[in-house]
């Protein structure tokens, strides 16, 4: 593999969505019983993360993670980490909810909800939002 911090001529941005759970219980909370299914979801802050960052550090790369509150809840440790390596954290509302239908309201709601428990109890600082477009 090259070492793509070394190289002056190219300039790149590296995204991560953390969603975890939250891509799916967003529109199939009964998911949630479903053992397969939030395992499957749990792999990226448990397993893929870890590995991303060491990557990361390896190569001397800076990244944003795109991280919903409820993701931000419970995997404290995960977003933690993150941070600690000096990766920027982002807004990824609450529940990684589908915007495409949602009113002002809702969308106020979704940022609201995501933005001061899930950031601040981890001395976090929002930098940036991002959500799904569309459905």
């Amino acid at each position: 593999m090259h070492n793509v911090a070394a190289r002056q001529d190219c300039g790149s941005s590296f995204c991560f969505d953390l969603d975890a759970e939250s891509a799916v219980l967003s529109f199939a909370p009964q998911a949630a019983s479903r053992m397969s299914v939030m395992s499957h979801q749990s792999y990226g802050p448990l397993t893929g993360v870890p590995r991303l960052l060491r990557l990361l550090e390896r190569n001397s790369i800076k990244a944003t993670f795109f991280v919903p509150g409820y993701t931000a809840h419970r995997y404290p440790d995960t977003v933690r980490a993150i941070a600690s390596e000096g990766h920027e954290i982002a807004h990824h509302g609450y529940l990684h909810e589908p915007l495409g239908e949602a009113d002002e309201a809702s969308e106020i709601e979704y940022l609201e909800r995501a933005s001061p428990p899930s950031k601040r109890s981890q001395g976090l600082r929002q930098s940036a939002i991002a959500h799904r477009c569309g459905s």
